[in-house]
């Protein structure tokens, strides 16, 4: 086979891979979507609960302080009766006015802390349901994807086999040019002239330029799309 006909073919089996890797869908890209969504919530869940931990840690060392406060408090208060002058009285409730303040501080941030562990506990509850949920849904859709793989993995693998025999026999400009027109033109690269104009974008193909296309001695793209163009009757080797 020359140039062109060897581009037809590549491009002929590309054409059948694609349309078995179409029947896969989106599953793939759903998959990977879906397994990065619950790698990240997992790495969320593991911080809340960490954090989870350092509240209520915080919250029982606030307990005990508020309660030496509070046993502090009710001691300075006793003596309160016990002392003989104001200078002394006035000293104890100085202190005494002093912890409860610190005491207020404190039973403040324990509220602040109380909030924060329910709006974690709450929000753990909801990812560890919602990790739950994607992990069905993606075992759901891994098993779907393997059983779409599996359906067409021997056809699949017996095109890339023949792919590999074909590009061999393609110069690497050449092929490079293929390859780029591919990706620019939705897998596309080469086609066929129909009723005289270009199988891609449907431009208008010159009277002359159709019958240098025609004879196949050469390599032409077309002017608009860049693809590469052959006649559509002309017989390609298998």
């Amino acid at each position: 086979m020359n140039l062109l006909e060897q581009l037809i073919k590549l491009q002929e089996i590309d054409t059948a891979i694609m349309e078995i890797e179409e029947l896969q869908g989106d599953l793939p890209k759903k998959v990977d979507e879906l397994t990065t969504t619950m790698s990240e919530l997992e790495v969320a869940i593991t911080s809340a609960e960490a954090r989870l931990t350092e509240v209520e840690v915080e919250i029982r060392k606030m307990q005990t302080l508020e309660q030496e406060r509070k046993d502090k408090i009710a001691k300075l208060q006793d003596q309160l009766y016990l002392v003989k002058t104001n200078r002394e009285y006035d000293a104890l409730m100085t202190e005494i006015d002093f912890l409860k303040e610190e005491l207020d501080k404190e039973e403040m941030r324990e509220l602040e802390l109380s909030e924060e562990k329910d709006q974690l506990t709450e929000q753990l509850e909801t990812d560890k349901s919602k990790n739950e949920e994607m992990s069905q849904e993606l075992g759901t859709q891994k098993k779907e994807l393997e059983n779409r793989i599996a359906e067409t993995e021997e056809e699949h693998s017996e095109l890339t086999q023949l792919r590999e025999k074909v590009v061999k026999n393609i110069d690497k400009p050449n092929l490079a040019l293929y390859d780029r027109v591919r990706g620019a033109r939705e897998g596309f690269a080469v086609v066929p002239i129909v009723n005289h104009a270009c199988g891609g974008c449907h431009s208008r193909i010159p009277s002359q330029l159709e019958a240098e296309i025609r004879s196949g001695d050469k390599m032409t793209q077309c002017n608009s799309c860049r693809r590469i163009l052959y006649w559509e009757k002309a017989e390609v080797p298998s």
